[in-house]
């Protein structure tokens, strides 16, 4: 069915900007390693090159389908097959939108307050973001344009703010032990990274410029994440690898204008940023079973999910060892692969393939 919304390519962009930089602030040394974070602006350009790679099958089957999402492509052109295609990117949105909601629990629980009330945190942007998810993409995209906005606007407030500390001699030389931490903060990178999934199942809705649009977001977010980076190891040398979240710590050590601590900016932007984040994931799934449920129910199903997403992130965030446990690296990565490379090479070969032999 041909979507009955579009929104244009640089609008989609800004939400899978927004998307992935609220689990860019999350890293730490814990997951990148504890030698060198220099060396990740690498693994940040190792994955730009890796999602040009992975994206070029998407690109070629919406040329092909426009008005069809990677799932519905599946169903058509794989029969049965192509229905288990559309519940593995639903789980898959699940998780993320679970895991994403956790890492920030365990932000705000860690760093900000601990006596914060995670219900109320919780419950409040998840329903904001099941707003956005139930009004429709384009409300979510508006929405995106103005957090965009204010996202670049306060950051680069913090950045401008922490230039005057910036060390040069907390500077370490780049690979000085080895490539391991490129390789390792790669993988966090890729398994954290939901653009080709998201691409995959909301292209139908985007109209305009998409390659153009793909090569902005992807090297916004690898200059941002570098720059963010370069800050971290310049103004906090190793006490950077004491940190739970690094970013936040550069946020509360900032001072503008007589204005100190900004790290109360840092997570309103954040909290923004989660927003959109869990509205793109929770219209996907909404996009996933559109073909199977009509809309009323997926306004339920949607909201069912969100409140077991909420519960389950709740209980996540109260044991630190549950949580490593649950959300390594090992975990997500086979289904980012999965749903960001294998799924749509695989769908674009058997599409291929039945064209080839179709007669003539």
């Amino acid at each position: 069915m041909k979507p009955t919304t579009k929104i244009s390519a640089f609008q989609f962009y800004f939400m899978l900007f927004l998307s992935r930089v609220i689990i860019s602030i999350t890293i730490n040394s814990q997951t990148l390693g504890e030698k060198n974070f220099l060396d990740n602006i690498f693994s940040s350009l190792l994955l730009f090159v890796g999602l040009f790679i992975f994206v070029l099958p998407l690109f070629s089957l919406n040329k092909r389908y426009p008005d069809l999402s990677l799932p519905a492509i599946a169903e058509e052109r794989m029969g049965g097959f192509g229905f288990g295609v559309s519940a593995v990117y639903g789980v898959y949105f699940f998780i993320m939108n679970t895991f994403s909601l956790s890492m920030f629990l365990a932000l705000l629980l860690n760093t900000l307050d601990p006596a914060a009330s995670k219900w109320s945190i919780a419950i409040i942007l998840t329903g904001i973001a099941l707003y956005g998810a139930v009004k429709g993409i384009e409300t979510i995209s508006r929405a995106s344009i103005c957090i965009f906005v204010l996202f670049i606007l306060g950051m680069g407030a913090i950045f401008i703010a922490l230039a005057p500390n910036v060390t040069l001699r907390y500077m370490e030389p780049l690979f000085y032990d080895g490539f391991d931490d490129v390789l390792r903060g790669f993988f966090v990178f890729t398994a954290r990274c939901t653009s080709l999934a998201e691409f995959a199942v909301l292209m139908p809705f985007v109209q305009g410029r998409k390659r153009l649009g793909f090569a902005v977001c992807s090297g916004g977010v690898t200059a941002f994440l570098s720059i963010l980076l370069f800050f971290i190891v310049s103004c906090l040398g190793e006490y950077a690898y004491l940190q739970i979240f690094p970013a936040y710590t550069l946020a509360a050590m900032s001072e503008i204008a007589g204005i100190q601590r900004l790290d109360a900016l840092f997570i309103g932007l954040c909290m923004m940023t989660l927003v959109i984040r869990i509205a793109c994931g929770l219209f996907a799934v909404s996009e996933c079973i559109s073909r199977i449920v009509k809309p009323r129910v997926r306004t339920a199903v949607l909201s069912a999910l969100s409140a077991v997403s909420v519960l389950f992130a709740l209980w996540v965030t109260e044991d630190a060892r549950r949580a490593g446990m649950l959300f390594k690296t090992e975990y997500l990565l086979p289904l980012t692969v999965l749903t960001g490379a294998v799924l749509p090479a695989a769908v674009w070969a058997v599409d291929h393939f039945k064209k080839e032999r179709k007669p003539r």
